[in-house]
């Protein structure tokens, strides 16, 4: 009986908090997570890091940039900018258009002046998390991501860590 009421407590005290949301003018966040190319039709692991800053006190759009990097089929990173809207209390939308620089191994080439070459393409990227867990600036749960390039394309399913200030 005890073991319950200190579950329920706990679970009661985690809604409290989560309710507590703060409304931050700027965040700082990670979202590592697994990738799936369906192009590539491999898994691998994948990071994308980002700043938003809001328009307001209390407005749903924020403004910022971000950088990924994915270590799976033809490793590639990529600078965005882009916009994040709050489009429900705690689940917000990101579209961040960039630059995808990816890197090839050539060694298969018959030229072999450089064993590898970057080589940069437009991509957009998206992402939709739910910040399940607010513990005063902190904020954290689940994120899916979907990156777009002319030759790549990646899901992506990991967890949104954020610093709120």
């Amino acid at each position: 009986m005890k073991t319950i009421l200190l579950i329920l407590g706990l679970m009661i005290s985690i809604c409290i908090t989560a309710q507590e949301h703060h409304h931050a003018r700027n965040e700082i966040g990670i979202s590592p997570g697994v990738t799936y190319s369906p192009s590539h039709h491999n898994w691998g692991f994948g990071i994308h890091a980002h700043y938003f800053r809001t328009l307001g006190d209390h407005s749903p759009w924020s403004f910022g940039g971000g950088l990924e990097q994915v270590y799976a089929h033809g490793s590639h990173w990529t600078m965005s900018i882009g916009s994040k809207y709050e489009i429900l209390d705690k689940l917000n939308l990101a579209v961040m258009p960039g630059i995808t620089f990816f890197v090839r191994n050539h060694e298969h080439d018959h030229e072999k002046s450089h064993e590898h070459s970057k080589k940069a393409q437009f991509s957009i990227h998206f992402e939709i998390a739910y910040d399940l867990i607010h513990l005063e600036h902190f904020h954290l749960g689940p994120s899916i991501d979907y990156s777009w390039s002319k030759h790549d394309n990646h899901f992506s399913l990991g967890v949104h860590c954020a610093y709120g200030f």
